[in-house]
């Protein structure tokens, strides 16, 4: 695959997810289906920056037995809209009619499964103590926020005794293979992890670019525990030359991502890093690009009293 003339998150979201699949720590994956399962029903679960709703098909198979309702919440209406079609699209084709009179509803052998998608800031949601939940997941999001201030808001949206999963959460690895200069290597992720922990988001917050590390002491500083964590990094690699469903174009996207973080970052010559995005577009396109990223999967509960 040649390097695309423009680039969609949306589509970027939907090619990770075969990246996601593999990464998830099955030890942490076992631990949080066992706590959805000791849940009385119905699950009241949210999920925070629920992007264009993998993680909601995920929990919908994860989840046969039980009654879940599902607040699926990110800031894009676009991929609001997306996930509901999707997540529509996804019940059909495994044999569902999704009840869409209200949000999207299934019946499985008695077992409802319902679904309601909001495009609203889900951290605000949480924190305005309209709703509270039995569990609240939020996949890849930590490492775009304050982690101490994101959790102390899931501990409050959270009901006693709340489970909380954090899988893909990232913690500051960032390596592409095989190296085009070591030197320069090793800048450019030094520099690219520097713009994840200055650059405001919105609300004013910065990233976190260790966020995997520093979840594992905040989980107790706001007063939960650690159930169980564990590695789930991203191994992205070709087989035969190529690369798993759309990983290509996963991979173009994170060069450009870096690519453009750097040259708003301003501290490597423009011709030197567009030199290094190139080659490594090549390499994308030839099947040769390997890409790592180090993250941890955690889960958390917070006690059932104060």
């Amino acid at each position: 695959m040649t390097e695309p003339d423009h680039y969609s998150f949306r589509r970027y979201l939907d090619a990770k997810r075969t990246v996601d699949r593999r990464a998830r720590n099955r030890r942490v994956v076992d631990a949080f289906r066992r706590a959805l399962e000791g849940v009385d029903e119905p699950v009241e679960l949210c999920e925070v920056g629920a992007g264009t709703g993998a993680m909601v098909e995920t929990i919908l198979e994860w989840t046969a037995n039980t009654e879940v309702r599902y607040t699926a919440i990110d800031a894009n209406p676009t991929l609001v809209e997306a996930a509901t079609e999707g997540v529509a699209d996804y019940m059909v084709d495994r044999g569902y009619d999704p009840d869409r009179s209200r949000d999207l509803r299934i019946d499985r052998d008695g077992t409802p499964f319902e679904v309601e998608c909001r495009a609203e800031d889900a951290l605000a949601h949480l924190a305005a103590h309209e709703e509270t939940y039995d569990i609240v997941v939020a996949q890849a999001f930590l490492d775009l926020t304050d982690v101490r201030s994101a959790l102390e808001t899931v501990a409050d949206g959270l009901r006693p005794g709340g489970v909380a999963y954090f899988p893909i959460t990232f913690d500051g690895v960032t390596s592409l293979l095989p190296p085009v200069d070591a030197e320069l290597e090793s800048h450019i992720e030094r520099r690219f992890h520097r713009r994840m922990d200055t650059t405001e988001k919105v609300g004013g917050e910065t990233g976190d670019s260790t966020a995997g590390r520093h979840l594992l002491t905040a989980v107790p500083a706001t007063g939960g525990r650690v159930v169980v964590a564990g590695g789930s990094d991203w191994v992205v690699r070709p087989t035969d030359g190529g690369y798993e469903g759309d990983e290509a174009y996963f991979l173009h996207h994170i060069v450009d991502t870096i690519e453009s973080a750097l040259a708003a970052d301003g501290t490597i010559d423009a011709g030197q890093l567009r030199a290094w995005a190139e080659t490594r577009h090549e390499q994308v396109e030839a099947g040769e690009l390997v890409y790592l990223a180090h993250q941890l999967d955690v889960l958390a509960r917070w006690p059932s009293s104060a």
